[in-house]
């Protein structure tokens, strides 16, 4: 039998929040999709829903998904491929409320298609029955973990693409899911339409790989992308990217012709390094053993992903379980000229002798930057102090105990000492916090859900092999193999790493990842021999500079075949984005802080790039 042709996937969105015009975009471009999908779901806004539910507000999922549907409905309703299959994880904490809501507005418009939910992430009914490990080493245990902080409020497995599949099998035109993971619907459109099985591992895996590429949306498209600066003034409205899987799961990523954007090696290369923690990409469906990707140009904004390998799924599955983690408020103040930094020391200095930090379990001041020297004009001189406090009581945060009293010492401070007159955010807000960990896949039990016939769902059975957790594969860390000497590559310079190299990070959980690369352009091995030799341990631990203590445990490893040097840096997040007290909350920008570090770059690497 001839192969299928493929499966062309467009994604909508890569994150609660994101543009609502992603379908309506997606559905007016040239390229003739077979299946939407649209990621929505973070640790975030896990916590942020989990909260509102707890307060009685919203019903626990996305919107976003909604309104889109609702801005692009005619578009949808008569698009060319009537065929067409949606699958989205917007349905977040209450899958059936997002699914009732979407059928009624495709029925209120004369629509018959078919809208099924998936159930069976939710945990938090069975929380007292599970056995919870942590999935990192800087987590500590559940058991420590959940003394302080009794008050848990939502526990979601992460799931796999299964019932995603069988649910378009059974002719649903829309699957709304809830904390499944971001490359599931891509994963489970391309199993539904290549009819592959539980233990095609490869495909599956590469399938994983084409999902976490397009997952994010933009960002394969040229958001949050090193050289944006190259992409001139259509640097706005960007097209939403597409993967087309082929029956052997590997990809072409692409976009819609003639929308605004880029796909080539740097942008996908960015974002497949976005988020990973090694060489190994665990799923609830495969593990992927990304080591030997490959990322190849094969047309105007059309690049080609191969070459990944599949493994037998873990015997566990991913949970997120949030809890209350107390209060948390926080304010500003403004520092402006010469001896920033001895303003804030002295700032602080009052702060501590005023306020009984015994009854705060945090209590920060962090400074933002330094005034230009010689600066031209005010804004150049000025940086900010941050203060943010935590306590499990919120009386310790009321403006007569924190804001009020820190305040009072404004007159007796620093010369131009000036608060931000927008207190808001100094109001006792409650935050969750974050605990990652591994449950038996087995407590997890997913059901499809039609709304022809609500009442009858249906079971989706486990996969049977699967890979047992003293068989599992670990991310190894290592330093580079033969590596060269650095003098061999000539004189060089003192610019910002960054000048030439480009780079991506992210967050998982309390960790960080970070990976650099140098664009695609000449002397790639040349490049990529000197970055593999410069980029050790231990100098990655020097670019961290004060961001790193002795006892931070960082890993590291490389990806040959697109010539990147990748770490993990533990811990570095704290709790996790839902009650971090970093402002980079997601890790987004250490990359970028690390580009901004000088280094003794190679001179034949600067050729044709403007010093700055």
């Amino acid at each position: 039998m001839a192969p299928r042709r493929p499966v062309v996937n467009g994604n909508i969105s890569g994150s609660t929040g994101d543009r609502l015009d992603g379908l309506l975009s997606m559905l007016s471009g040239p390229t003739k999709l077979d299946v939407i999908v649209g990621d929505w779901m973070s640790e975030a806004n896990l916590a942020s829903r989990s909260l509102q539910l707890r307060a009685g507000q919203g019903e626990g999922y996305e919107p976003g998904f909604l309104h889109s549907l609702r801005l692009a409905h005619q578009e949808y309703l008569t698009y060319s491929n009537p065929y067409l299959k949606i699958v989205v994880n917007a349905g977040g904490l209450n899958p059936r409320a997002l699914a009732e809501k979407v059928q009624s507005f495709l029925s209120s418009h004369g629509s018959r298609k078919r809208v099924s939910f998936i159930t069976g992430d939710g945990l938090l009914s069975e929380i007292e029955s599970l056995q919870i490990d942590p999935l990192t080493r800087s987590t500590g245990d559940f058991a420590t973990w959940r003394k302080r902080y009794p008050d848990i409020i939502q526990a979601n497995a992460y799931v796999g693409c299964w019932a995603i599949t069988r649910a378009l099998a059974q002719g649903s035109d829309i699957v709304i899911c809830g904390r499944c993971t971001d490359a599931s619907p891509i994963m489970g459109a391309a199993a539904w339409w290549h009819e592959w099985g539980v233990n095609d591992f490869d495909r599956l895996a590469s399938a994983l790989a084409a999902g976490h590429l397009i997952e994010c949306g933009c960002y394969s498209t040229g958001g949050n992308y090193a050289g944006f600066m190259s992409m001139g003034s259509d640097y706005y409205d960007l097209s939403y990217p597409i993967a087309a899987v082929k029956e052997d799961g590997s990809a072409v990523i692409q976009k819609q012709p003639g929308q605004n954007g880029v796909v080539n090696v740097d942008t996908l290369r960015g974002q497949l390094l976005y988020e990973i923690q090694g060489l190994y990409y665990y799923n609830p469906d495969v593990i992927a053993d990304i080591t030997h990707i490959t990322i190849q140009q094969v047309g105007k904004d059309q690049v080609l992903v191969s070459h990944v390998r599949g493994r037998a799924p873990p015997e566990t599955l991913k949970i997120a379980v949030m809890a209350i983690g107390g209060y948390q408020a926080e304010f500003s103040v403004y520092i402006t000229g010469i001896q920033a930094r001895e303003k804030a020391q002295s700032f602080e200095g009052m702060a501590r002798k005023i306020i009984d930090t015994s009854k705060l379990e945090v209590l920060d001041f962090q400074l933002y930057g330094m005034p230009k020297e010689d600066p031209r004009n005010q804004e150049e001189a000025t940086v900010q102090l941050r203060v943010i406090a935590q306590s499990s009581d919120p009386q310790r945060l009321t403006a007569g105990k924190f804001l009020g009293p820190i305040l009072s010492n404004q007159l007796q401070g620093y010369p131009g000492l000036t608060a931000n007159l927008d207190y808001r955010t100094a109001e006792p807000r409650l935050i969750c916090t974050y605990f990652p960990g591994l449950v038996d896949r087995h407590k997890v039990h997913q059901q499809i859900h039609s709304l022809e016939d609500p009442s009858r769902p249906v079971p989706v059975p486990d996969i049977a092999v699967l890979t047992p957790k003293h068989m599992l594969p670990k991310q190894l860390s290592h330093e580079t193999a033969c590596p060269m000497r650095l003098d061999d590559f000539g004189p060089t310079d003192r610019v910002p790493l960054g000048l030439a190299v480009y780079a991506r990070s992210g967050d998982k959980g309390s960790n960080a990842n970070v990976g650099f690369f140098f664009p695609e352009r000449t002397n790639m091995k040349l490049k990529f021999d000197w970055l593999r030799s410069f980029l050790t341990i231990d100098t990655f631990r020097w670019l961290l500079d004060e961001d790193a203590g002795k006892d931070t445990h960082i890993e590291r490893c490389e990806f040959p075949n697109i010539q990147a040097v990748h770490f993990v840096l533990h811990g570095h997040l704290g709790a996790g984005v839902s009650s971090s007290i970093k402002i980079d909350a997601l890790g987004k920008n250490l990359a970028e802080y690390l580009r901004a570090r000088y280094v003794d770059m190679p001179r034949i690497f600067l050729q044709g790039i403007a010093h700055m």
